[in-house]
């Protein structure tokens, strides 16, 4: 296992966010002009090549949700960042629809295991109170509350510690390794030696905790200590699925969080919801309230598809685009899950939606392995959070894309 250097220890994406007038575009664009363009190209041209690139760009409910459920035809492009990573053996929202994907994820799900929702229920719950009783009524939701709780998570659930010097440059990697990966698809030798620099940095926490725990054995409740103990994969396989976890955890969980307590905070209708629900202590009306302000605010604008020859799409309808080869297909979840013809009054708050219009984990292949984790999850960090009555002190504060900082003042109980 190669060791990352001692400069990798100072990766900073803090150091790196935009300026403010940089950082007032991206986020006019990410939340204003991005949703405002897919809804006019969704009424008018759902499947749109757009001028002068290689790229189409999907946007209604019927032809993302096509694209998802036809995996082999459209296969994801995200092998080549990982390869450049030297991330192997590869994990698996890079991997394509082959045997080697299924027993992958067959193993995932070895260690990932329903059967510890209460263990990782527990971890959300625990820490979420200690914060909010700690914070005394004024706390920073996002980077102070909804964070941690990832992290313990990661650190007593899946056994690899996080060294206190070394939380935020974990952290800010995780978040730069995510944004490489899934982000434009425009890969240049800066954009790579800054990703490169970013993943040592987890990559020598997830070396060190193998490590660490072959000499001292973790309980079985634990991923680590649970593979160790069944043998369920080797190392190497393990520490890639642990990248795996993490990067398919910490970054989108705090995306997720961020864009669903904005959206809560702001809508009378969701606010009274989820407070109500707190209250009760009842889990299945708040992961609702939290999917469907997901919907409204979904944590990011689409993902990639390839199209390794051409192919049809809108099949059986009573019109179909062709997408010629060697196309990148941009399919955004984030306008289909806004799509009238599908959901009805998109932008009206209403957690008792038909479960069938969300798609907030994905859809079909690739359909999130550790949603039900992050569910649980979820329900007890906005539990913790709704009981109290929350008022945001200002606006969301973003990082690029990233919601970075939320401050809020609550009740205490």
């Amino acid at each position: 296992m190669t060791k990352p250097s001692g400069a990798a220890k100072t990766f900073s994406l803090t150091n790196q966010r935009p300026g403010p007038v940089a950082q007032f575009f991206v986020t006019l664009l990410v939340r204003k002009l991005i949703p405002f363009v897919f809804g006019v190209l969704r009424r008018f041209a759902p499947v749109f090549r757009f001028p002068f690139t290689n790229t189409v760009i999907v946007t209604s409910f019927d032809h993302v949700q096509e694209v998802f459920s036809r995996q082999k035809d459209f296969p994801v492009p995200y092998q080549k960042q990982v390869d450049l990573l030297d991330w192997k053996p590869t994990f698996l929202l890079a991997m394509k629809d082959t045997p080697a994907y299924w027993e992958t994820l067959e193993q995932v799900k070895k260690l990932w295991c329903a059967s510890d929702l209460d263990f990782v229920r527990q971890i959300a719950r625990d820490v979420s109170e200690n914060r909010l009783e700690k914070a005394g009524g004024r706390i920073d939701a996002i980077q102070d509350l909804m964070v941690p709780v990832t992290e313990a998570v990661i650190q007593r659930y899946y056994g690899v510690p996080i060294p206190e010097d070394a939380r935020q440059p974990f952290f800010d990697g995780c978040m730069h390794v995510a944004g490489f990966l899934f982000g434009s698809q425009t890969l240049t030798p800066k954009s790579t030696k800054s990703a490169q620099q970013a993943i040592s940095v987890v990559w020598q926490v997830i070396d060190d905790a193998i490590d660490a725990a072959r000499k001292n054995p973790l309980p079985e409740n634990t991923i680590i200590g649970r593979c160790h103990a069944l043998k369920v994969t080797d190392d190497a396989h393990l520490r890639s699925y642990l990248m795996g976890m993490i990067m398919g955890y910490l970054p989108t969980n705090t995306l997720a969080n961020g864009h669903a307590f904005d959206v809560i905070l702001n809508s009378a209708d969701a606010y009274r919801i989820g407070c109500a629900a707190a209250e009760r202590e009842d889990h299945d009306m708040m992961l609702r309230v939290v999917r469907e302000a997901l919907r409204i605010s979904y944590i990011l604008p689409g993902l990639w598809r390839t199209t390794p020859e051409a192919q049809d799409l809108g099949i059986g309808s009573t019109k179909t685009y062709k997408i010629e080869k060697g196309r990148l297909v941009y399919i955004s979840g984030m306008s289909a899950m806004k799509d009238p013809r599908r959901i009805e009054d998109p932008d009206r708050f209403d957690p008792d939606r038909s479960p069938d219009v969300y798609m907030v984990y994905g859809h079909g292949f690739h359909y999130c392995v550790g949603a039900a984790i992050a569910d649980v999850m979820m329900e007890e960090i906005f539990t913790a959070l709704l009981r109290r009555e929350p008022r945001a002190v200002g606006k969301m504060v973003f990082n690029g894309n990233f919601p970075w900082n939320l401050n809020i003042t609550y009740r205490n109980l």
